[in-house]
């Protein structure tokens, strides 16, 4: 099957903007024999900061997505649009993804790799007026990966 097929890469989400990212990018799909998609395989991507400065970072965590925790991200968008603080699979065998208003237009968002090295990476997100549009844009795509028969 090919990308194109699948519907894969797709982000599920997006934070900031160039210099300042933090991306959940799905690039495979691990099917059941039925066809049905058991969970997509991707990586969080960061890039944050200054690097020629050397004061940035700039990595890729492998994780993996499955349906719960798609569901799960619906939540987290519901509970920040309503200006709510949030975790994204905290405490689980997973990397987390926390993320706190810092104003009306801004996030910080923290990536907590607990299974790997133990490190958080923590970045300002500014907040645009469609930023929830195309987040939960975003979301239906990744939805449409885990409906496919």
């Amino acid at each position: 099957m090919t990308s194109q097929d699948t519907g894969v890469p797709c982000e599920l989400f997006r934070f900031g903007v160039e210099g300042n990212v933090v991306a959940l990018r799905l690039d495979s799909l691990d099917q059941r024999p039925g066809g049905s998609v058991e969970q997509a395989s991707g990586t969080i991507e960061i890039d944050c900061g200054d690097l020629a400065a050397g004061r940035g970072v700039r990595g890729v965590l492998p994780t993996f997505v499955a349906a719960d925790d798609v569901d799960a991200w619906r939540k987290v968008l519901d509970a920040l649009d309503m200006g709510y603080d949030v975790a994204w699979r905290e405490d689980l065998r997973a990397d987390e993804v926390h993320v706190r208003w810092e104003d009306d237009d801004t996030l910080i968002v923290t990536v907590r790799d607990r299974m790997g090295l133990l490190t958080d990476v923590t970045t300002v997100a500014p907040v645009s007026d469609d930023w929830f549009d195309d987040a939960y844009d975003r979301l239906e795509r990744v939805y449409a990966l885990f409906e496919r028969r």
